[in-house]
């Protein structure tokens, strides 16, 4: 009988393992688990070979099942093995283990005298269906539906992936499912529970790993999933009402845990400064810390000895405070320390002048003993004809040097009077006057014609005609252009310092001579701007702009002439666009006419009675400005580079007789600083990016 018995057995293994080898596996490892109306002996093999587990099988085992499961299930060799073990209890065997993955395929009856578990038969209209819940903790929905099935189904839970197993006619189990599909629905409160004094991802920590501990002793993972908020120092509970409200008392005594400490936190900034962030800190807590310049109270729920200082070798802001006080000051700083964007400002100023001046005098003087005194000067800017007359009274015929000495004789020759040595004031009057006369004439632009000298009898006269025509042209290009941070003030200037008379005084004091108060003037271009950056890439500039210029007409024996034009505005504009801030078209013109009453109004002889000046002065001004926010590094090399191709354009022009085409802004990048310079290529002709045009074309020449 045992012969017998064992022959049967070894015919099955042989069997399983044929079916093993014909019969294909319903779905892959790791894959969804479908049959509709499959051999159970087929099914078998196709479960060893998913499962690792070695069978051996009754002879007796028969009939068909029908086992579902979702498309997108992905069960796993142990989640594969609980359907099997159902499966085969619905048809009335049951696996007895004989090793550690062997097992012995049995009717249910021989299973329970030898041990094993099993149940009754049933017929071959059975449908398993695996059913995953979202919601439901898969014990609860057992014990609901277990009702629902029949004496010879099953409802199994998996709990590991909160899966349900129903097995039962294909009516019952489609029954049941739609009971489990109404009772999965989602009925999970979200709680934020505030935390005074731990912070809030220690507490998630601590708590995440009750939770676990807690579904290793049989409770479902996941149940109440808990996210920390550093933020507000929060910890947010999520899941079923009750399990929440069991898990407050906890995270409440966790924080009192952590009330009485008190540590040292060490902050490292990445862009602002340590010790401007500790003084802002320190005018906005205000009482709130204590210890810090100075001492202080402490501050209303704030523990003792709370301190701020900052390191400046590792730009860190040190707090010596309780928890919630450093989570305070660390949102804060968290605030403050962000990367500032830059702000490249670009000017351009066009100034186009053209000066006309034209003038025309006649001068005229005589005058002697027993003669009288006639005179008449329209001189304009043209020399003095009392300077040259002067000077020809002193040097005419009996003056002996021109210190003014000079012989009067009587009509018998007797000597009566010599001036020369007995005059001094004299000869300092002539001396001046010829010094005058021969400056003016040395010094004077145009022409000049006429006459002056003195009779024998010592009369003086002289006849003087003075003519100029000046004309000026200006045509000037300034493009002045900074970086600065967002909300930081910046200057530049270029230009030179220029030695400007403010005074003069002369005495006893300074042993006759004349002492002049010196002060240096700056004259060129200077720039001062304050950006701010804001909403939607709009820029406010704060803006003076300044350009000063010594003036072309400042005479040899004046004080210096400075050109000015000021623009002081605040005005906003677009990132990249450009933007007019000031401007000025001028068109003077003035005519000056000087004369003798009546003699004057003559024609033609009356032209020697007057003097003539006409000017006529065309100016156009016209200030832009163009801001350009930097807020990354692609952004500032691409900058960076139009400027440096400009300037290495401008050298090679300006250097047209090297042989070697390299600017020297380049030779210096590549042997000095050990790089190679920029690879953007230059802005296409006819001007930069934006219509604003500056770099790329040649400086306009002056006309």
């Amino acid at each position: 009988m045992t012969t017998t018995r064992l022959r049967g057995i070894a015919a099955t293994l042989l069997l399983g393992t044929a079916l093993l080898a014909a019969a294909p596996a319903a779905a892959q490892q790791g894959a969804a688990l479908n049959y509709e109306d499959a051999d159970l002996r087929a099914v078998a093999n196709d479960i060893s070979i998913r499962t690792g587990r070695t069978f051996i099988i009754d002879p007796t085992l028969a009939g068909t099942v029908n086992i579902i499961s979702p498309a997108d299930a992905d069960l796993t060799p142990d989640e594969v093995w609980e359907v099997f073990l159902a499966t085969l209890q619905l048809n009335g065997f049951t696996a007895v283990p004989i090793g550690d993955r062997e097992y012995k395929i049995v009717r249910s009856q021989q299973a329970l005298r030898e041990g094993g578990t099993g149940g009754q038969a049933v017929g071959a209209d059975t449908v398993t269906r695996l059913v995953p819940l979202r919601n439901v903790d898969v014990r609860e929905a057992a014990n609901a539906v277990r009702a629902l099935v029949a004496d010879t189904g099953l409802a199994t839970p998996i709990t590991e992936t909160n899966t349900l197993i129903v097995a039962d006619t294909a009516a019952n189990v489609e029954r049941v499912v739609r009971l489990i599909e109404e009772m999965d629905v989602d009925n999970s409160v979200v709680r934020p529970v505030s935390l005074q004094n731990a912070p809030a991802s220690e507490v998630a920590a601590t708590l995440t790993q009750i939770i676990n501990e807690q579904a290793a002793n049989g409770r479902r993972p996941g149940s109440v999933s808990v996210v920390p908020n550093d933020a507000t120092n929060q910890i947010i509970l999520r899941g079923n009402p009750q399990e929440v409200r069991k898990y407050v008392p906890i995270i409440q005594e966790l924080d009192t845990a952590g009330a009485s400490r008190v540590g040292l936190d060490a902050i490292y900034l990445r862009h602002a400064d340590a010790e401007k962030v500790v003084e802002l800190l320190r005018g906005v807590l205000g009482d709130q810390l204590t210890g810090g310049e100075g001492g202080g109270a402490p501050g209303v729920g704030f523990g003792p000895q709370t301190s701020l200082a900052f390191d400046e070798a590792t730009n860190a802001v040190v707090v010596n405070a309780p928890p919630d006080t450093q989570r305070l000051v660390r949102s804060i700083v968290a605030q403050l320390d962000i990367r500032r964007p830059q702000v490249l400002i670009e000017a351009i100023v066009v100034e186009i002048s053209n000066t006309t001046a034209r003038e025309l005098g006649v001068q005229y003087l005589s005058g002697g003993e027993g003669f009288p005194v006639t005179a008449a000067a329209f001189p304009g800017s043209g020399p003095s004809l009392v300077s040259a007359a002067g000077a020809a009274y002193f040097l005419g015929p009996g003056s002996d040097s021109i210190s003014g000495g000079r012989t009067v004789t009587t009509e018998n020759g007797t000597v009566i009077e010599d001036t020369g040595s007995q005059n001094p004031a004299l000869q300092s009057v002539a001396g001046s006057l010829v010094e005058a006369a021969v400056g003016q004439l040395l010094n004077f632009s145009g022409f000049i014609g006429g006459f002056a000298d003195r009779t024998d009898d010592g009369s003086v006269y002289g006849v003087l005609l003075n003519a100029i025509q000046s004309d000026s042209r200006s045509n000037i290009l300034n493009t002045p252009s900074v970086i600065v941070m967002d909300n930081m003030p910046a200057r530049l200037q270029v230009g030179q310092e220029i030695p400007i008379t403010t005074g003069r005084a002369s005495g006893d004091d300074f042993n006759g001579g004349v002492f002049s108060s010196i002060e240096r003037q700056d004259i060129g271009s200077i720039l001062e701007v304050t950006p701010q950056i804001n909403e939607g890439n709009t820029v406010q500039l704060e803006i003076n702009l300044e350009l000063s210029s010594i003036s072309a007409f400042a005479g040899p024996n004046q004080d210096i002439i400075t050109n000015k034009s000021v623009v002081t505005t605040t005005a906003a504009a677009e990132s990249g666009s450009t933007l007019v801030i000031g401007g000025l078209i001028g068109n003077n013109r003035s005519n000056n006419e000087s004369k003798v009453p009546i003699l004057g109004d003559i024609p033609l002889l009356g032209n020697l009675f007057k003097g003539q000046t006409r000017e006529q002065t065309d100016r156009t001004l016209m200030i832009f400005i163009r801001p350009t926010i930097i807020r990354d590094p692609l952004t500032a090399d691409a900058v960076t580079a139009r400027k440096y191709d400009y300037a290495a354009q401008e050298q090679n022009r300006a250097d047209r007789r090297r042989r070697d085409s390299t600017s020297r802004i380049e030779m210096l990048e590549s042997d000095i600083l050990g790089t190679g310079g920029y690879v953007v290529p230059a802005p296409p002709r006819g001007g930069a990016e934006g219509g604003f045009p500056v770099e790329g074309e040649p400086a306009p020449e002056l006309e």
